[in-house]
């Protein structure tokens, strides 16, 4: 059997389970596994800014194709690496962590950048170990990439500096088919089916709220829809799953859109979940429809179901072949679309100087391609976004439960790699954009050619309406934001500055018409959203 050093090793196992890309930062104690990539040959290496855009870039490329994302960091990196890491084990992305370590020999001694990885790693990860033995690294590594993938989740494994030269034999296994098909329920369906249905049966004004889950059930959820008379809210994180152009569609929930008849709801059925939703629906019966028990929410278990989502409902279709709802739940429907209709158009005649940024969301519906990404950041602009923009297919893809900002632009990247032939845009505010304005230069250096769009209010807005709304005087909320277009022209990316509404449309669609990494910069009237919620 040949035998490789232990870096090239395991290159070669990555590969061989169809990893296309690495994000990562070098150190001194991985320059062995950098050598090692570039040797192999398949794979990509991304070289980010930050450790932290690495992971997010790693996060993001897992959320939208569901493969392993990989990111790499030295010792003294890792801890940069946490902030994207969580932002995947929240969101239950496979993503794997390399990184560096000391010496064996040196481990535990107060020698430079040693620390325990393990102890910090363990709070954003299912799996962290450290390797300690040359010749046992590649079965950790299977396990590590096999655990990441089965469970949707997070590993990690620390490497010291000592190992990656030492010689191991190599045969990498290839990527087995139980991972690679993923599991298979064949229509099992875990809860009390009966229960369910009876309370679908007994429900006269139901919406349903379709979360991520709800992207390979287009079909049987527009059936349902029809069956059963529903209004369809759409979750943030899965905006674009369902076209807007639905006559049943709401759009989404939040501080900047509430529809009046979401408290005459009586029966709510979630498709997956929909998190930062949830504070919003009506004191009624939530039946949450997961592929797994364990995904579901436990104040739901009661009433709800798991197993493969479009079998799920198709079955309770079987339930309701004679329901018969509330005839005038169709108009309360209608009207309330209507009425989030007038919003959109008021919105988008909006001439406001600085620009508002309702009629920054409302300029998106006419730019933005219907097979766009769009990657959406945090902040305030989000639930503009969520309440003015008419998703027509498009992937939009925003941090769900770990919410932090700084990852739009990281997002962003992976999306382009993955997709070079999609536009690809990102949301961002000037506070997150300032968080990770240095992977600009990682799309210039690796000719990525993704737009970035800044809502440029010089103000965390959210962090200000919610201490307002709690009678808490605002400090350390306002934001030293720079021409983000001049420094777009600084990185070697083209950019555009907006001041005036009049501007939007033509300076959107020069910059998605360049494929070259290019910067909006849109200054932004600071808006109190409509409803502020305090959670």
């Amino acid at each position: 059997m040949a035998q490789q050093n232990l870096a090239a090793a395991m290159v070669r196992q990555l590969a061989a389970w169809n990893v296309k890309v690495i994000f990562g930062v070098a150190g001194n104690d991985v320059l062995p596994f950098l050598d090692a990539v570039a040797r192999e040959g398949s794979i990509r290496y991304i070289g980010a800014v930050h450790e932290a855009g690495a992971a997010f870039m790693a996060s993001y490329w897992a959320k939208l194709t569901g493969e392993l994302g990989v990111c790499l960091a030295s010792a003294a990196g890792t801890i940069n690496l946490a902030e994207g890491l969580m932002d995947a084990y929240m969101d239950h992305a496979p993503v794997l962590a390399v990184t560096g370590q000391v010496a064996t020999a040196k481990i535990g001694t107060r020698v430079k950048q040693y620390f325990d990885q393990q102890s910090l790693i363990k709070n954003c990860a299912f799996l962290s170990e450290p390797v300690t033995d040359a010749p046992s690294a590649q079965l950790l590594l299977v396990r590590a990439m096999s655990q990441a993938l089965l469970r949707r989740t997070v590993t990690h494994l620390s490497v010291p500096f000592n190992l990656w030269n030492e010689k191991v034999d190599t045969k990498p296994g290839f990527f087995p088919a139980l991972i690679r098909n993923g599991a298979r329920l064949n229509g099992q369906i875990t809860g009390d089916l009966a229960r369910t249905a009876a309370l679908m049966r007994q429900a006269r004004k139901p919406i349903v709220v379709v979360g991520r889950r709800g992207k390979d059930a287009g079909q049987a959820i527009r059936r349902l829809v029809t069956t059963w008379g529903a209004a369809v809210v759409v979750a943030q994180e899965a905006k674009g799953v369902i076209p807007d152009e639905w006559p049943e569609v709401l759009g989404g929930i939040g501080e900047a859109w509430t529809p009046s008849l979401l408290h005459e709801c009586d029966c709510v059925l979630m498709i997956g979940s929909a998190g930062y939703e949830e504070k919003f629906l009506p004191k009624a019966p939530v039946i949450q429809i997961e592929n797994e028990p364990w995904q579901i929410n436990e104040a739901y278990l009661w009433d709800s179901l798991a197993g493969d989502v479009p079998h799920i409902i198709e079955t309770l279709m079987k339930y309701l072949g004679d329901y018969e709802g509330d005839p005038f739940w169709k108009d309360s429907i209608s009207a309330a679309r209507k009425e989030r209709c007038n919003l959109i158009a008021a919105d988008a005649a909006n001439g406001d100087r600085p620009v508002h940024p309702a009629r920054l969301m409302a300029a998106l519906n006419g730019v933005i391609t219907g097979d766009a990404v769009i990657t959406v950041d945090e902040g305030a602009f989000m639930h503009w976004f969520d309440r003015d923009f008419q998703a027509a297919g498009q992937t939009v893809l925003m941090p769900s439960r770990w919410r932090s900002m700084g990852s739009g632009l990281p997002a962003a990247l992976a999306a382009k790699i993955r997709y070079p032939d999609r536009q690809v845009v990102a949301l961002v505010g000037d506070g997150g954009m300032l968080m990770s304005m240095g992977e600009l230069s990682t799309a210039v250096k690796c000719n990525i050619p993704v737009t970035v769009i800044v809502v440029n209010n010089r103000l965390l807005a959210l962090e200000k309406d919610k201490m307002l709304a709690s009678g808490l005087v605002p400090l350390g909320v306002e934001v030293r934001s720079p021409d983000f277009s001049a420094y777009a022209w600084a990185s070697g990316a083209k950019g555009f500055l907006v001041e005036d509404a009049a501007q939007l449309e033509g300076s959107l669609r020069a910059a998605l018409n360049l494929q070259a990494p290019a910067v909006v910069d849109v200054v932004c009237r600071d808006v109190k959203l409509p409803t502020v919620n305090l959670s």
